[in-house]
């Protein structure tokens, strides 16, 4: 990352920014080209808010279904869908393996054997994509705007790639080897990530530049949004991809949430949009999300 962050983020929070105040033009941009992360309050109306509420609770008892039944829908690398046992992943290739288990969805191009046999539990799952695909738009839409883009980076993701995922960190009072956490540290890999914390359990941390983490709030009915490598590099490091965790200091405790990662069209070719010197190469898009997908599994 050849941008830095300013020295103020070293003691700052991670910013709570209202979605409809007059300010959040301004505050967006300041958050996210000093500290790559947000926590958004009223991004939702209050049926999509129930909505979601609904899916959450089916998205908590998915992990309750027995293990033969979570591995008859097992994690394909192809396409980046299905369930992924704890252990299976390692986003730190220098860590050991998270202490997690997920479901990767998705409303274009799953497999129909990759959903469990519960249509309630994908009609709202595929509601959830609606809602987050829709929330995703109107964010990017304000990046337009401050980048001064006019549509581009929302035209670009009219047919996204998007990938959304459940989690659980499960309760663990077991042997830790060194280094290991609920989740290691890392970078996420594309556009944006929304990424709903569907229970109040601490362990989120971002990391500034001398070294220091700083625990990303919770807030009720609030979605938090990060800025991805893909779009570090599309805006030439404007805006910042931090790095981040979830740690173990309520490993005692189950914890639940919820990542949408945002990627463009697939064959969008990634230059530029600063009138300023080109610090990367162009790039297509999948190409690069798979490229670093592979380095996690």
């Amino acid at each position: 990352m050849s941008k830095e962050l300013p020295q103020r983020f070293l003691t700052k929070m991670i910013p709570v920014i209202d979605l409809k105040a007059q300010d959040a033009l301004d505050r967006i941009d300041e958050a996210y080209t000093s500290v790559g992360f947000a926590v958004f309050t009223n991004s939702l109306d209050y049926e999509d808010q129930v909505t979601m509420n609904t899916w959450f609770e089916q998205a908590q008892s998915f992990f309750n279904l027995e293990m033969s039944k979570k591995k008859e829908l097992t994690y394909q690398s192809k396409n980046n869908l299905g369930y992924s046992l704890i252990g299976a992943e390692h986003v730190d290739p220098n860590a050991p393996s998270d202490i997690k288990e997920s479901y990767n969805y998705n409303n274009t191009r799953m497999p129909e054997e990759l959903w469990p046999q519960n249509k309630y539990f994908k009609d709202y799952a595929l509601r959830s994509i609606k809602i987050a695909d829709e929330l995703s738009l109107r964010i990017l839409s304000h990046f337009d705007k401050i980048l001064d883009s006019g549509t581009t980076l929302v035209d670009a993701h009219q047919n996204p790639y998007n990938t959304t995922r459940i989690i659980h960190y499960p309760a663990y009072t077991g042997e830790l080897e060194p280094k290991q956490m609920r989740i290691g540290k890392h970078s996420d890999y594309g556009t944006i990530t929304l990424l709903w914390q569907i229970n109040d359990v601490p362990g989120l941390e971002v990391q500034d530049l001398e070294g220091n983490w700083h625990s990303v709030p919770y807030a009720k009915d609030g979605v938090v949004v990060n800025i991805g490598d893909l779009l570090q590099r599309w805006t030439n490091d404007y805006f910042v991809s931090t790095k981040h965790r979830v740690v173990n200091s309520h490993i005692h405790q189950e914890r639940y949430s919820m990542p949408h990662f945002v990627d463009p069209t697939p064959g969008t070719m990634i230059t530029n949009l600063r009138n300023e010197p080109d610090k990367y190469d162009p790039i297509e898009s999948k190409e690069y999300l798979m490229w670093r997908l592979a380095q996690s599994h």
